[in-house]
């Protein structure tokens, strides 16, 4: 409430000087355009002064507003982000209900012709099915919800394994939910293309575990692709780095992700080996 309201006053600040400005410019060209002679009129001489007073005041304004007008953008990003993924999350979860009404017709004609044990088979798989979707399902923000059911859809269209581990509700967390999006979304895409730079024939796995202790919320995204060399841990969270081998790609996202766990005291780091490579990252309670 406290940053909208010093925004509104900004603004008001800014139109209030511009029109203070146009207001003197029209006054001493007024003034000036009837003749009035210097000696009658010696505060003629102040108005362009104060014209251009209140014009430096409004360009102070308006710099003072650019950041929060960048923060405002960011955020309805965001938000337009986060709904298109709960569409997606609300579609895959009709689609779901829809598709199990058919699984349980299927059951249960495998099971008036005696196939019990293709019955079983068949209820194994829609169950492996059902519980991929409701993995991502046990946080209590639905943004968060959504962006994981959505990075996991895209992470296995691309032939990649997605293990999702929650066993926290994040119902106090202290970071904003578009910020938390972004953070989760960020790393993961990461991730999904360390992994796509492997071989199709590779086994290519993604885990993605969010959990709790009594001191802070904790994440750990990990993955088996390329290895990052240990003099590079660091480096990867730095504005405009980046390992990908295309110029012009990436370098953003990590650096990101460090600014808002560090917004929040909070700490994030890597390690890689020949195994996986791990971010994990964590924000006080």
């Amino acid at each position: 409430m406290t940053k909208f309201n010093i925004h509104k006053t900004l603004i008001l600040m800014a139109i209030l000087n511009i029109m203070l400005a146009l207001s003197v410019i029209f006054i001493t060209i007024y003034a000036f355009a009837y003749n009035f002679e210097a000696s009658s009129l010696p505060e003629l001489y102040f108005l362009p002064v104060i014209s251009l007073l209140a014009l430096s005041g409004a360009a102070v304004t308006v710099t003072l507003l650019r950041p929060m007008v960048a923060a405002h953008s960011n955020r309805l990003k965001q938000a337009e982000a986060s709904l298109d993924d709960l569409n997606k999350l609300n579609n895959t979860m009709r689609a779901q209900r829809h598709d199990f009404m058919n699984h349980l017709q299927v059951v249960h004609s495998l099971i008036e012709l005696g196939e019990h044990s293709e019955a079983n088979a068949y209820i194994d798989k829609v169950y492996d099915q059902i519980e991929k979707v409701s993995s991502s399902l046990k946080t209590a923000i639905p943004a968060v919800n959504a962006i994981l059911e959505a990075k996991r859809q895209a992470a296995e269209k691309k032939g990649i394994d997605v293990s999702i581990e929650i066993s926290t509700t994040l119902s106090d967390v202290p970071v904003d939910s578009w910020e938390l999006c972004k953070l989760l979304g960020n790393i993961i895409d990461n991730s999904i293309h360390a992994l796509s730079e492997m071989g199709e024939d590779c086994h290519r796995v993604l885990s993605i575990e969010l959990f709790e202790d009594i001191h802070s919320y904790k994440l750990k995204i990990s993955n088996n692709g390329p290895v990052i060399p240990q003099e590079l841990w660091d480096k990867v969270f730095e504005t405009g780095f980046t390992t990908r081998v295309r110029e012009g790609e990436g370098g953003m996202g990590l650096s990101i992700c460090k600014n808002i766990i560090s917004k929040y005291n909070g700490k994030i780091w890597v390690i890689s080996d020949e195994v996986e490579t791990v971010f994990e990252g964590f924000v006080p309670r």
